[in-house]
């Protein structure tokens, strides 16, 4: 199940993107590379440690992340960031993720916004836009 919260960022992020379309940058509302990388680090450093699932609030800036799966409360044992995926329009990267109970996976992450940083695994991303 999808959490209100969840349903209001991702219903921000579609006007902020529709407006966007209508002559406004969304380049403002893209983190560096670097930024995003060390972002999607600190929310699965986050995960593996056994941490709740919501808003990191001891990040600067904050950092909220969309994972289903870290939301029902699954396991993160280890993950490794293998490589930003180029020529998106916001930063993107490979994960290869072990859930506890579950075999070795690889996701795709993205990164959005600046204050807070949003972390969206893609097909959360996907499922919660209609894309």
């Amino acid at each position: 199940m999808i959490s209100s919260h969840f349903l209001r960022v991702i219903g921000g992020l579609t006007v902020l993107l529709f407006t966007a379309g209508c002559g406004n940058s969304t380049a403002r509302y893209i983190p560096a590379a670097a930024k995003a990388r060390a972002a999607l680090h600190t929310a699965l450093e986050t995960w593996k440690s056994g941490t709740a699932h919501g808003p990191i609030q001891t990040s600067k800036p904050a950092i909220n992340v969309f994972d289903a799966r870290w939301q029902a409360g699954k396991k993160l044992e280890s993950f490794e960031i293998l490589e930003e995926i180029t020529g998106k329009e916001q930063p993107q990267f490979k994960v290869k993720l072990k859930l506890a109970g579950v075999e070795e996976e690889t996701a795709t992450y993205l990164v959005v916004g600046m204050d807070p940083l949003l972390v969206f695994r893609d097909a959360d991303y996907r499922k919660a836009t209609g894309m």
